[in-house]
């Protein structure tokens, strides 16, 4: 079990990551991004990422950013709690592209991904790399909850056993928090951190639901 959450507010944040701790202590991550319009891009608001830090153990808070008036931070962070032997902490990284994850990919689907596209024994790496090479979502089997940075967007997807909560403040959560509702299963959300909207971008089967009974 680990645990998403993130926030454009500072205390907010570590608010979530105290309410999300039980959900993993083994490692965690801080990432900080900004919107606004940049030197490089000074015609459109783009998403950047500004830094990651990473450490073993319960979160413990790391990141210190001055204010900045003309651009809109968000943190975002993930608490791990392993479930394989191979274990890295979260973001998985590809070449800019970063991939938060919480869930468990199944032993035969990781096993066909080793033989497909590395011998990587990381299930999470193994899932982004997937995506990266346009796999789809329908084709996953296990649990998951995700965040994506790519193309200088932040995307939130989740199938129907894995939990991702929001409120209109783009607060995010693995656990329920005061006035959040749960996103809605097999939906790609482009998190559009200017307007505070989630945007569906596209929609996704579940491959295997082991809970639901109908």
């Amino acid at each position: 079990m680990c645990a998403i959450f993130g926030s454009k507010n500072k205390d907010k944040f570590l608010e979530l990551a105290e309410l999300n701790q039980y959900r993993g202590s083994f490692a965690h991550s801080t990432t900080v991004f900004q919107t606004g319009k940049f030197q490089h891009y000074p015609d459109a608001e783009r998403v950047i990422h500004i830094t990651t830090n990473t450490a073993e153990g319960e979160f413990k808070d790391s990141i210190t950013m001055a204010e900045d008036e003309y651009k809109t931070t968000y943190y975002l962070g993930h608490v791990q709690a392993p479930t394989t032997d191979s274990v890295k902490t979260h973001p998985s990284k590809i070449d800019g592209d970063l991939l938060w994850h919480n869930g468990i990919i199944k032993d035969y689907q990781v096993q066909e991904w080793k033989e497909q596209l590395g011998n990587v024994e990381w299930d999470t790496e193994l899932l982004h790399r997937h995506l990266v090479l346009g796999g789809k979502l329908d084709n996953v089997d296990g649990t998951f909850s995700c965040a994506r940075y790519t193309k200088d967007n932040i995307f939130l997807f989740r199938n129907e056993i894995s939990p991702l909560f929001y409120d209109d403040d783009m607060n995010i959560s693995s656990t329920k928090f005061d006035d959040s509702l749960e996103t809605e299963s097999g939906v790609m959300y482009l998190m559009d951190l200017v307007k505070n909207n989630l945007e569906p971008m596209f929609r996704f089967e579940t491959k295997e639901n082991p809970y639901y009974f109908g």
